[in-house]
């Protein structure tokens, strides 16, 4: 069971390396421009993190992925989470970037 658990969120986090090609040139666009308005530092820094998020995505779901195939052939008394934690890790670094996607071109409360 925890296996099919594994493979499932494994599978689930490889999903958008099939577009990393493409949002690996835009990121690296975004990276080299410069911005032409004044925007707030936390904007800044969700764009920064969203545009190398986005470039690292792949080191994140190999490194967890070798980390879970690891722990997989492992027998021994564990718990659920700590098996599949590494295979659920790409996911939250997925919601984590779609967030500072959201929040990066937030309008300030001054502006709307």
């Amino acid at each position: 069971m925890d296996e099919l658990i594994r493979i499932i969120f494994l599978t689930a986090g490889a999903l958008p390396l099939l577009a990393y090609p493409f949002m690996a040139v835009a990121s690296l666009m975004g990276l080299a421009s410069k911005p032409g308005i004044k925007m707030p530092l936390f904007n800044r820094l969700m764009n920064k993190f969203f545009l190398w998020g986005t470039l690292l995505y792949p080191l994140v779901f190999f490194g967890c992925y070798k980390l879970s195939e690891a722990d997989s052939g492992i027998s021994g008394e564990s718990s659920l989470i700590a098996e599949v934690f590494p295979a659920i890790f790409p996911l939250v670094f997925l919601c984590l970037l779609w967030v500072s996607f959201k929040f990066m071109d937030a309008p300030g409360k001054g502006r709307e």
